[in-house]
């Protein structure tokens, strides 16, 4: 037992949490405050978390368990205070899912202890599912600074702070108030922490994260369309106006009422459209339960979407409410506007009109969009275009509308431009609404550098011009700084002449040009005249010059600083004075930090420095960058001193592993891309060019040529961008940012790769855009020096954004009613694959040679169409005229929620899977459920005139899933006739050729599903593998080749040895085909296990995450466990010993493998396709 009473005293309420439980408790344990006590309390789990909790008891003594009968956290809550040490001086709350940092407590207090404030509360980071942490919205305005004896009184901001678990309260005020949370009801924060906020004396807040919140599925905060979830925040939220009603009337209950209609009651009326009528209903009566006691001048001072969104709240209006959320979410604060004194806002998916007083138009809600797309150097001049235009008003010409654009430095100093008006597409296209056509908002205007000149020996050093644009109609004018968030990277440093430099920046988001005079200029180096030293040379201005000058280098990290003397001498020039250091590699060397999470490049900022002087370097694009080696990093890594420019023209030093440096960058004239640099190091091991795209991490790998002695090593690589090979086939880098890195074949992971980077004296020749089969490719610079490529849209501005859409879709109704067209067109998962049972179809209608045009469906060019066929883009205008007038649509996904099918038109739904996994209607109330999706299903079913199953089982599910009650085809999956082919063994021989398999070798396919919280961005997920390859290769690498398949909406790197053990064949089109070739089958969850059953061959289920899967993510149609027709393993040794003999690992598994064949594999005989065909046709 502890001898002192604990200072802190943490209370850690448990429910069915042991998934998370340990990092939570050991989170605490690790505390730098190490005289706490943790109060845990079990509130009834029903899994393992009871003895995780048990453990810690007995192991730590600062750790004490009590248990008690299921009762909710705010019963938890004050059981654990209960439980405390009644001499404990601080409190605080954990939630059993999260993690505290490890000084979170002692900074909280310590804070508490100088202040002697009464709560003091820090930032929270949300921990995603992957182990990533990010910026909790909710606190970062808040949490943006620290501000000791505070108040929220003052600090309105605090609202936003209302959770228990990011706090240290002093216990002797929570006494004093007899603070304690709310029983039987969830969001049980609220109510005690914003009382608490009001009757502290003072607070202090941290910028500093105190709490890492977890991201969980099936969290009580990741679920809001419930009607206890409404009844109970509207509840808290009442008695917290009600406590301030009594307390602090007035201002701060205005605030409150005003702040809880804008987040905490919004948090639920966004939610309306995916909410049951029992939910819409609650949330009408207990919304207008608080608002009956708002002051009305509440509701007139909210933003006009609130306040007319509140309007229909008490009108009762919910389907016109639904209406505008939906279309809030497509398209954010767009609207029609009429009047021109009075401005009134009309939003057209409203039936009825509401009072104009509501309605009403204030200035903020008609602001100007503006944004910089391309600024560029020609001919000493700085060329800049983007676009313009007021939000919500249409775009007029000629005298009705006035446009100009201005720098401005200070008050003292403008540079007026004029705006020349163009067409650009673009800026309909990214607007995010389809009310109006700004594709005339376009602007250029040209800069004249001689106008921003500084004096080169009076008045200031330096001018900072901002750019302005701005638009004058009807009595309004707006302006506004253009945002640069669609331009690529600011333009390189402009030189005019040696006493003078306009350095443009994007800074905040906005575009400034640094008019600056030069003081002190780089000019050479080279290996010192002492051994282990690099000679610097450059030029000062003479009348600088006082006494002594050191060149000082400034760690980017540390700010530790190294001093190298400099001589100063003459015959430099009128004005000038020569100087020159010497700087020892070693003095570098030493001021490396000693901590192994340094940064693995360091930057030092160079600076002459003497009486009155302290000048950074220019170095001009004509300076070629140095390169000299330093000792190896902790890691081993080689490492080399740099001498580079920076992006804002600067001499930068660094110390750094040994980066390729690309002396050019190019485009060839049949449309190649090369690139050249050098790169000192020797590898060890061979080298690859990867290209990763920044939003998803998908990666294409291409071969690099070196040359050249150890040292001066040069490097020259090559690759079609428009056509990068693959084993399906060439098809073109997909849209997005690519970046450009070395790295060593087989590496394990990334932490080695080195970006390539492009010398500031070839800036100049960048962006150099070619077009290429249908989209432009751009290469650029970004984070000052790395390169890139951009790859744009295949689809036009026209085709683009959500007017693009509407516009389309009015096409689309309108070609309905033109002649149909004898075609087929197939859609294989929205066009990214020539694949599954749409191909089985075509090439059946191709064997019988039915007299139709064949139409495939691609997304973003990524799947290749067979020869003979006609390829359309998903979301393009061919596409939405296929859709319209072809007989015949054959599709594996769902169509769009705007397709309705012609009454001579025939659509065949062939899904792409039997259903282990809920899915449509099935996940309705979990939460994994889209109810917006969900809502729709009913109506696109019925634009099916048939619904393939793929077995018996499947049939009903289908049904239920979709609530399709048209006709089912119960004729087996057309994919899965490959199986059954007389020359499927000729197929499997020419695969397996393809792919490279050695004669003799055994495949085993590898190919788990995709996981809803595993996401990366762009609409991807991460394969999160937990199969340890590099033991895999050790243990089967001799006989075996692991082929592995991710899912089609899963991105993320595959490690690979090198050796052609594993095999990524994730871009390989059909998998059906390789599942023909397979010994035995590795997956999941994944839906192949039924196609797979076919062969007869082994399935092992890598079911590392089963319980989690099954009862939060998504849930199964069937006990899976009970069905499987193999061994399901968690762990990746386990399934590595299965994989050496996977017959026997599955000869237990002899009956039920059986009875899974009978019962998911009873319509397949080989003839599956030539079913669907006749009955289409």
């Amino acid at each position: 037992m502890l001898n002192m009473p604990p200072r802190l005293s943490v209370v850690v309420p448990v429910y069915n949490v042991e998934l998370f439980l340990t990092d939570c408790l050991k989170s605490l344990a690790e505390q730098t405050m190490t005289d706490l006590e943790v109060v845990m309390v079990d509130d009834g789990s029903t899994d393992g978390s009871a003895a995780l909790a048990a453990e810690f008891a007995a192991s730590d003594d600062r750790f004490k368990l009590v248990t008690q009968e299921n009762g909710g956290l705010g019963h938890a809550r004050n059981t654990g205070f209960r439980n405390c040490d009644p001499e404990s001086r601080y409190l605080a709350f954990c939630d059993s899912d999260d993690i505290i940092p490890p000084d979170a407590y002692q900074l909280l207090v310590e804070s508490l202890e100088e202040t002697g404030s009464d709560l003091a509360s820090g930032n929270v980071l949300r921990l995603r599912a992957g182990g990533k942490l990010v910026q909790s919205p909710m606190f970062r305005k808040p949490m943006a600074t620290t501000r000791k004896r505070t108040h929220i009184s003052r600090d309105w901001d605090l609202f936003s702070d209302r959770i228990a678990c990011n706090k240290v309260f002093r216990r002797s005020f929570w006494d004093k108030h007899e603070l304690a949370f709310p029983v039987g009801t969830l969001y049980e924060d609220a109510p005690v922490v914003l009382p608490a906020h009001f009757l502290a004396g003072s607070v202090d807040i941290l910028k500093d994260p105190v709490y890492y919140w977890r991201d969980r599925p099936g969290s009580i905060t990741a679920s809001r369309a419930v009607v206890r979830g409404v009844r109970d925040r509207a509840t808290h939220v009442q008695g917290v106006s009600v406590f301030l009603a009594q307390n602090r009337p007035g201002e701060a209950k205005n605030r409150y009422d005003a702040y809880a209609l804008a987040n905490d009651l919004w948090y639920f009326m966004e939610v309306l459209p995916d909410g049951d009528q029992e939910y819409r209903d609650a949330f009408l009566t207990h919304t207008n339960e608080f608002i009956d006691q708002v002051d009305p001048s509440v509701l007139d001072g909210l933003p006009l979407r609130l306040r007319v969104m509140w309007y229909l709240v008490r009108e009762h209006r919910m389907d016109e409410l639904i209406a505008l959320l939906l279309q809030e979410k497509r398209e954010p604060g767009a609207f029609e506007v009429s009047g021109m004194r009075k401005r009134v806002a009309h939003y057209p998916v409203l039936t009825r009109p509401v009072p104009a007083p509501v309605a009403r138009v204030a200035d903020r809600d008609l602001p100007l969009a503006a944004r910089l797309r391309d600024a560029q150097w020609r001919d000493g001049k700085l060329h800049l275009s983007g676009y313009a235009y007021i939000r919500n008003l249409p775009v007029t010409s000629g005298a009705g509308e006035f446009r100009i654009g201005w720098l401005r430095a200070g008050r003292r100093h403008v540079v007026p431009l004029r705006l020349r008006r163009t067409d650009e597409p673009e800026a309909t296209a990214r607007s995010r609404q389809s009310l109006h056509d700004y594709h005339r908002a376009g602007f250029e205007t040209t800069v004249d550098a001689s106008k921003l000149r500084v004096q080169a020996d009076s008045g200031p050093k330096q001018l900072t011009f901002q750019f302005q644009v701005g638009i004058a109609r009807g009595g309004l004018l707006r302006r506004a700084f253009p945002s640069v968030r669609e331009a690529s990277v600011a333009p390189p440093v402009h030189r005019p002449d040696g006493d003078h430099r306009i350095v443009p920046a994007f800074e905040g988001d906005k575009l400034v040009l640094h008019s600056e005079r030069v003081d002190a200029r780089f000019e050479t180096h080279g290996p010192g005249d002492r051994s282990g030293t690099v000679k610097v040379t450059g030029v000062v201005r003479a009348r600088l010059v006082k006494d002594e000058l050191t060149l000082v280098l400034t760690h980017g990290a540390t700010k530790t600083t190294v001093e190298v003397p400099v001589t100063v001498g003459s015959g430099a020039g009128a004005g000038w004075s020569r100087f020159t250091a010497e700087l020892p590699l070693a003095a570098v060397e030493e001021s490396r930090p000693a901590d192994e999470d340094a940064p693995k490049s360091v930057a030092y900022s160079v600076h002459l420095v003497g009486t009155g002087l302290k000048a950074s370097l220019d170095a001009p694009g004509s300076v070629h960058p140095g390169r000299y080696p330093l000792a190896a990093g902790p890691d081993g890594a080689r490492r080399e001193l740099a001498l580079v420019a920076s992006a804002r023209g600067n001499l930068v030093i660094s110390d750094r592993p040994v980066q390729p440096a690309v002396e050019l960058a190019s485009w060839t004239d049949d449309g190649r891309l090369f690139l050249e640099g050098t790169f000192p190091e020797d590898p060890e091991h061979p080298v690859e060019l990867v290209v990763q795209n920044s939003a998803h991490r998908e990666e294409q790998v291409f071969p690099v040529e070196f040359t050249g002695p150890e040292g001066a090593r040069r490097f020259r690589a090559e690759l079609r961008p428009d056509a990068v090979e693959g084993p399906g086939g060439a098809v073109p880098l997909g849209e997005g940012n690519w970046y450009f890195f070395f790295r060593v074949k087989g590496a394990a992971d990334e932490s080695g790769d080195r970006a390539l980077r492009i010398p500031a004296s070839a800036f100049h020749t960048l962006p150099a855009t070619r077009s290429l089969g249908g989209r432009d490719y751009t290469l650029e610079r970004r984070f000052g020096d790395q390169l890139l490529v951009v790859s744009g849209s295949v689809l036009s501005a026209a085709e683009r954004g959500p007017r693009a859409k509407r516009l389309l879709s009015e096409a689309y109704a309108a070609q309905r009613s033109e002649p149909l067209r004898a075609a087929a067109l197939y859609s294989a998962f929205d066009g990214r694959q020539y694949s599954d049972s749409p191909r089985a179809v075509y090439e059946e209608l191709v064997r019988r040679g039915t007299e139709v045009e064949h139409i495939w469906v691609v997304r973003d060019q990524q799947a290749i169409a067979p020869e003979g066929t006609t390829a359309v883009e998903h979301d393009s205008a061919a596409w939405h005229e296929a859709l319209a007038r072809s007989r015949y649509v054959i599709t594996n996904t769902q169509l769009p929620e705007w397709f309705v099918r012609r009454e001579d038109q025939t659509v065949v739904q062939t899904w792409h899977g039997t259903p282990l996994k809920r899915i449509g209607l099935e996940l309705a109330g979990t939460a994994q459920a889209n109810a917006g999706y969900i809502a729709t299903l009913a109506e696109r079913a019925r634009q099916w005139n048939f619904l393939v199953s793929p077995n018996t089982f499947s049939t009903p599910v289908l049904r239920r899933s979709f609530g399709f009650e048209g006709e089912v085809l119960e004729c087996g999956y057309p994919r899965n006739d490959i199986f059954h082919a007389p020359d499927r063994a000729k197929v499997a021989a020419a695969v397996r050729e393809k792919l490279g398999i050695p004669a003799g070798k055994r495949v085993v396919l590898y190919a788990p599903t995709w996981r809803e919280d595993q996401r990366l961005g762009g609409g991807r997920y991460s394969l999160g593998l937990q199969l340890d390859l590099a033991a895999a290769e050790r243990e089967l690498g001799e006989d075996t080749v692991l082929l592995v398949r991710r899912h089609y909406m899963v991105t993320d790197r595959l490690p690979d040895s090198g050796t052609g053990f594993v095999k990524d064949v994730s871009r390989y089109p059909d998998v059906g085909e390789l599942m023909l070739i397979s010994d035995a089958l590795v997956t999941d969850y994944s839906s192949l296990m039924f196609d797979f059953a076919q062969t007869g061959r082994p399935m092992l289920f890598h079911t590392y995450d089963l319980e989690h899967y099954r009862d939060t993510l998504r849930g199964f149609s069937f006990d899976f466990e009970k069905r499987a027709p193999g061994p399901l393993i968690p762990g990746s040794d386990d399934l590595i010993a299965a994989l050496k003999d996977p017959e026997g690992a599955i000869a237990g598994h002899a009956k039920a493998y059986e009875q899974f064949r009978h019962d998911f594999c009873d319509l397949d005989d080989g003839r599956a396709t030539a079913r669907v065909v006749d009955r289409m046709l």
